[in-house]
């Protein structure tokens, strides 16, 4: 297979293995099918849980409905099933089916989107399992949140640099505890900037926060097509 036909390809028990890219989707022709209409567009982002594809008739489709994707792409034609999860100017933007995940089978890390919030930090875990819970919590302030990780501006605080994980409660218009463990840490002046790998507590809460991470997908992928129309208009 050409380079264009798999992002790469690696070893597993003597046999090469193909690994598909979901970049491999991008820019491609699909066709977006629903009850008694059809029509063309061009796949324009596969980012987290959602493909959006520009469309000239993107007005027609219906939230919520359920659509089937056609995309001829290098790595062959590909075909799902789902439903439409939003619609702004010029696009619609489609959850990924889980099957997704069956044939790209890329690592991928979840998809982190810009967000207001407050964190109040209410445990820690040091490194030699000694647990320390804090009467008066330490606060921060909300970067960045996924499924599976947050990112966290706050003040230095001496004891965080000895501990391993973290207890916290955060708080996005609702709240969740969560459990965190720190994956990098970088100092700007007075300000410790914060990466956390986030295992939430309450497995019920991960449906509200799936939902609240795609609408802020969806408000950024109309930031990023606006701004890029104002580009072309300057040109």
């Amino acid at each position: 297979m050409s380079q264009e036909g798999a992002a790469y390809r690696k070893t597993m028990g003597g046999s090469d293995k193909e690994i598909i890219s979901l970049k491999s989707l991008v820019h491609c022709r699909t066709v977006v099918e629903k009850a008694n209409f059809v029509s063309t567009g061009i796949m324009t982002r596969a980012e987290g849980e959602l493909f959006e594809i520009e469309l000239s008739e993107f007005e027609l489709f219906e939230l919520g409905e359920t659509v089937k994707l056609t995309i001829y792409s290098p790595v062959g034609i590909q075909s799902f099933q789902s439903i439409v999860f939003a619609k702004y100017d010029g696009a619609i933007a489609i959850i990924q089916p889980p099957i997704v995940n069956q044939r790209f089978q890329e690592k991928r890390e979840f998809y982190r989107v810009e967000a207001t919030g407050s964190v109040q930090i209410i445990r820690l875990v040091k490194e030699n399992g000694e647990i320390k819970l804090l009467s008066d919590p330490l606060e921060a302030r909300l970067r960045d949140i996924s499924i599976g990780g947050v990112g966290l501006i706050m003040p230095p605080h001496e004891e965080l640099s000895q501990v391993s994980r973290i207890g916290a409660i955060v708080q996005v218009g609702f709240a969740f505890a969560c459990e965190l463990e720190a994956v990098h840490r970088e100092r700007r002046l007075d300000e410790m900037h914060y990466g956390f790998r986030m295992k939430v507590l309450d497995t019920e809460m991960l449906r509200p926060l799936r939902a609240f991470v795609l609408r802020h997908q969806v408000e950024q992928n109309i930031q990023s097509r606006s701004e890029e129309s104002r580009k072309r208009q300057l040109r």
